[in-house]
């Protein structure tokens, strides 16, 4: 599941039930309240959410591993007439330079895609994109899906996320956003954290 030729067959066969089709109403809010700065967004997808970003004024590096979604999302800042830095590659496996580069990494459906057996490596990655003080903007579902179904998408808990990032991270704010899509409201939680 791991590997850019499955979700390369998910985007080719429209099995991509986590493409809005749009931007995040969660992250429009955010990409116009939050400080300005630098953002990696990790598994962009189409890169709705990082054209978002790049309106508002973010300086923004997007990372995707399959040709389909990056070619689309290139494609999406072109119309918008954005520049934003797209990077093809694994979030396993991110380029050494782009560690400490990043104020923000904002992550939305990539966590619940990655095996729960490696998230312990996902909360390193994420601390090593960011600089000092940078945060971890993350929309965290499925809420309501146990582990044991399976995935992708694999379920998370709240309890999860405090238990895998409290050791690294301060948490800056927690919220079950009334913007989510209306699939996914009580589904999702949005939470920032801060890396210590």
């Amino acid at each position: 599941m791991n590997t850019p030729e499955f979700w390369e067959a998910c985007y080719e066969s429209e099995m991509d039930g986590w493409d809005l089709g749009g931007p995040t109403p969660v992250f429009q809010r955010l990409a116009s309240d939050i400080p300005k700065g630098s953002i990696c967004v990790i598994g962009c997808g189409r890169g709705y959410d990082a054209v978002t970003f790049a309106k508002e004024g973010f300086d923004v590096t997007a990372i995707d591993f399959t040709e389909i979604a990056l070619s689309a999302a290139k494609e999406n800042a072109k119309r918008a007439n954005v520049d934003i830095n797209f990077v093809q590659a694994d979030i396993f496996d991110i380029p050494k330079n782009l560690h400490y580069s990043f104020d923000y990494v904002m992550e939305y459906t990539c966590f619940c895609a990655i095996s729960p057996l490696r998230r312990f490596e996902y909360d390193r990655i994420v601390w090593q994109l960011l600089k000092p003080d940078g945060k971890l903007l993350g929309l965290f579902l499925p809420l309501d899906k146990e582990l044991e179904e399976g995935g992708p998408p694999w379920g998370v808990t709240k309890e999860e996320l405090y238990k895998l990032f409290e050791l690294h991270w301060e948490l800056v704010s927690e919220e079950m956003p009334r913007d989510s899509i209306s699939k996914r409201v009580d589904r999702e939680i949005l939470l920032v954290w801060k890396k210590k």
